[in-house]
């Protein structure tokens, strides 16, 4: 791995998005150490947050990263489980330095994986990235990245952000939006032909981080 890793920057003033449950309105961001998302650590040494630029993104990394779309026609939600989504608005307080995986060719010839290992269900080798990243250090013998940028499975080619817990203090929630109240909810649900089901049924947990 001769090869310099690409890097995107995050420009402080920034807004992200973080979709939670509204029973965690007003609390501190939370850094998941399950070892169950893409690019969480594999020992649980450190959290991660995931943050998308944009609404869709972070729904479809989130609430919807389960959601069997080429089975399920319908696209629905139950109405229940709306109400029960908040939009966490997050303000970028200092510059943010992020690994790119999204740059061409970054994944095979800096990584050495191949598409299906990328996209898999299975995060053995993106929690391995996640950790190669998380070590890496620069001139100065500091931590060189404060997370990665990396292609979203569920909304390509937009890409979705893997946030290190060193990096807390470079951002901070500025407000925390109901998600039916969100200005971008109704051309979300439009655009990706979401429907909205008045009866909630039976509810299954969708393991997502808070």
């Amino acid at each position: 791995m001769s090869r310099e890793l690409p890097s995107f920057l995050i420009d402080a003033g920034e807004l992200l998005q973080h979709v939670s449950r509204t029973a965690y309105r007003g609390s501190p961001l939370y850094y998941g150490r399950s070892s169950t998302n893409r690019y969480d650590d594999p020992a649980g040494a450190y959290g991660v947050l995931y943050l998308g630029r944009d609404l869709p993104t972070a729904l479809m990394e989130s609430v919807f990263h389960k959601h069997q779309w080429l089975a399920d026609t319908q696209r629905s939600i139950a109405l229940k489980e709306v109400q029960a989504r908040m939009v966490r608005a997050v303000g970028v307080l200092d510059d943010v330095l992020l690994a790119d995986l999204t740059a061409p060719g970054v994944m095979a010839g800096y990584f050495g994986l191949n598409l299906e290992q990328l996209a898999s269900r299975d995060y053995t080798h993106t929690q391995q990235v996640s950790g190669q990243v998380h070590a890496m250090l620069g001139n100065d013998g500091q931590p060189l990245f404060d997370g990665v940028l990396y292609p979203s499975r569920n909304n390509y080619p937009a890409a979705s952000i893997a946030l290190f817990e060193r990096a807390g203090t470079k951002i901070s929630v500025i407000e925390d939006i109901d998600l039916v109240d969100h200005v971008d909810w109704p051309r979300f649900v439009a655009t990706y032909r979401i429907g909205v089901e008045p009866d909630p049924g039976p509810v299954e947990p969708d393991g997502e981080a808070p």
